[in-house]
């Protein structure tokens, strides 16, 4: 790959499909409450939403290191088929018991989409502009949840119930199976690096010994931290939000993440720069402030119409975490296990989408949204606090590697 060109097809390619298998798990904006219509309790309700998760978190710890560059493909193409027969089955579960398989069918399909595409996607992407990099891939993974909340809410009076929408959004994965065609490389195309630095044609030499050994390094062990205080925070906002608007009076409550998410992909379109020349600790610390002040404001609210300002707060904080901190990622991580340890982040994206609207739909039950918005202010300040604490000044926007 060109040295200082991104945007190639492959690129953009990688980042279309992204896009379309997040539509896939965005559109369930509503699924908790459509769960309670059920008659299923908060508990379960909670559990059913974030099962799927579950599922690809357990694929992510077992399963990611048997994706590699030679399989990818084939394992892109499996999780596109999987998903959209989730997403009719959807119009037929309504137990328990079938829906949870659903979910985990659902969430093993999102893992071979998603680990697949991380695989290729570390293997074309230059160490110089790492930064920008995940920053436009950030806005791929971003923008499903800005526009489906916002589409459901529009097309709610012309559908009989939300597991038409679930359907009509697996649809559009069929014909992304043309990005994943289009993200091989090309026939003439040269030898190209696998996400551990090695070329091709020569094998792996990593026992799980040396994985382990890697993954309790300070640096990865705080990262992984702050990723999933991140994604169980994002999660639980984003599942269990319309209950408090509607207690609240917040009219429309999926346009809240339209705003939030647009200023996050802002930020990420046109802070490539940013990212890649300040320090990236500093970065990540500042975003979990912000986005902790986001919750206090949601605790203090008086009215339902400052929601639109908080929801800008949340995207400056929330949009300025993930791309430092995936790029820091990539930076600390020995090049034969770079690939291995993006796809750790993506085991805790999963582990916090699992834990926020399980735990947060416990915690709302249990004391109210209230309890909910302070227990989740705590945890980001103590995020941002122990990452600067682990990550001292001198080492602030360089990890060493040993």
């Amino acid at each position: 790959m060109n040295k200082q060109n991104i945007l190639t097809t492959r690129f953009v390619s990688l980042c279309g499909l992204t896009f379309l298998a997040l539509c896939n798990i965005s559109v369930f904006f509503n699924f908790h409450g459509y769960l309670l219509t059920l008659g299923f309790g908060a508990d379960q309700a909670g559990f059913l939403v974030g099962l799927y998760s579950l599922a690809a978190m357990l694929l992510y710890a077992f399963a990611s290191q048997q994706i590699t560059l030679d399989n990818a493909y084939r394992t892109m193409l499996l999780g596109i088929m999987m998903v959209f027969t989730c997403a009719v089955a959807y119009r037929f579960a309504q137990g328990f018991w079938t829906l949870s398989i659903v979910r985990i069918m659902n969430g093993t399909g999102v893992f071979f989409i998603m680990a697949a595409c991380m695989v290729v996607f570390v293997s074309i992407i230059p160490d110089t502009k790492s930064g920008a990099a995940f920053s436009i891939y950030s806005v791929a993974l971003l923008t499903p949840y800005a526009i489906m909340p916002a589409v459901s809410e529009l097309v709610q009076p012309w559908i009989d119930e939300p597991t038409m929408l679930y359907m009509l959004t697996g649809c559009l994965l069929m014909p992304a199976t043309m990005f994943v065609y289009a993200a091989r490389p090309g026939k003439t195309s040269k030898v190209e690096n696998r996400p551990d630095g090695r070329p091709d044609n020569e094998p792996a030499r990593v026992s799980n010994k040396m994985r382990i050994k890697n993954i309790g390094r300070k640096p990865v062990l705080s990262i992984l931290m702050v990723n999933w205080v991140y994604f169980t925070l994002f999660s639980g906002l984003f599942f269990l939000f319309e209950g408090f608007a509607l207690e609240k009076g917040v009219s429309n409550p999926g346009f809240f993440f339209t705003a939030q998410m647009g200023v996050m992909v802002g930020i990420r379109l046109f802070g490539g720069r940013i990212f890649d020349h300040h320090s990236k600790v500093l970065l990540v610390a500042l975003s979990m402030g912000i986005t902790g002040f986001g919750f206090i404001l949601l605790y203090y609210m008086p009215s339902p119409s400052w929601s639109l300002y908080i929801a800008i707060i949340f995207g400056m904080g929330m949009g300025l975490c993930i791309p430092p901190l995936n790029s820091l990622m990539y930076l600390v991580s020995e090049p034969k296990f770079r690939g291995y340890n993006i796809n750790m982040l993506m085991l805790t994206v999963h582990f916090g989408t699992f834990s926020g609207p399980f735990i947060g739909a416990l915690i709302i039950d249990a004391g109210g949204y209230s309890y909910f918005f302070l227990i989740a202010t705590s945890l980001t300040i103590c995020a941002a606090i122990l990452f600067l604490l682990i990550n001292p000044e001198k080492s602030i926007g360089f990890f060493p590697l040993g």
